[in-house]
């Protein structure tokens, strides 16, 4: 399995698709951090640190599309058929591009709340504007940030493994939380089923931050993780599931 996992990251290591998404990520973060802290709204005496902080929840995103190309990709382009000659069991492939893609979706979200954390305390520190942070809050918001996109890439993987079309999946998986739940959560409110146990509530509870929206209806981060982590193993089990009845043709 060690091997597996292996040729996983060099796969990573050796694609521009990693790269891409890394760069895209950071230089979105950014640039939206930097003009958020500089050009704000805010005035000596707000504490708007934890609300420019939910800007690094792009990552979340990102590494969701990241998890869903890593089997999508190799039906789209035919390499799933020598990656399966050389892995035979769909399982262990799959388990192999969880584990890859879990590490790298967690060191994309601790490079991306990082990366926010500091360019918002220097946009906002030129403007004589304290973030408000309570003694260990932004180390918390970072590794709550970093977990989520981790689990986020995860839930990627196991949609991708379950739905073939790589450019259906993506767009499903787009349309569903930027869409469908943010509308639903818009007219249910975020104290609703769907507002704290959908994509955009779980991802905004587990590093505390929710743009200019109270975190007081969204659950802890722990049992955040937990049900974020229990929709990825389900997708992930019924992703493996349908991979061992699929076809696949040479």
């Amino acid at each position: 399995m060690i091997g597996v996992v292996a040729g996983e990251l060099l796969k990573l290591r050796t694609t521009r698709t990693f790269y891409g998404i890394v760069l895209g990520t950071l230089a979105l973060v950014l640039v939206i951090s930097l003009l958020a802290g500089l050009l704000g709204d805010f005035e000596r005496g707000d504490t708007p640190g934890r609300d420019l902080l939910s800007i690094a929840a792009l990552a979340q995103t990102f590494t969701l599309v990241f998890g869903i190309l890593a089997v999508s990709t190799e039906f789209r382009h035919g390499t799933i058929t020598p990656s399966l000659l050389v892995v035979p069991s769909r399982a262990r492939l799959v388990s192999a591009k969880l584990v890859a893609h879990l590490g790298a979706g967690l060191l994309i979200g601790l490079a991306a709340y990082a990366l926010c954390a500091l360019v918002v305390d220097l946009a906002l520190g030129s403007r004589d504007i304290e973030p408000g942070f309570a003694s260990g809050e932004p180390f918390e918001i970072i590794v709550g940030g970093a977990v989520a996109a981790g689990l986020f890439a995860a839930l990627g993987v196991g949609l991708g493994a379950l739905v073939r079309n790589q450019v259906g999946a993506i767009v499903g998986a787009l349309a569903w939380t930027f869409v469908v739940e943010s509308l639903l959560t818009a007219i249910l409110g975020s104290g609703s089923v769907i507002g704290r146990l959908g994509l955009n509530g779980l991802g905004a509870a587990l590093p505390g931050t929710n743009f200019g929206e109270s975190t007081g209806d969204l659950l802890a981060p722990v049992p955040a993780g937990l049900v974020l982590g229990a929709y990825a193993a389900v997708l992930l089990v019924a992703g493996v599931l349908v991979l061992r009845r699929r076809d696949v043709s040479a």
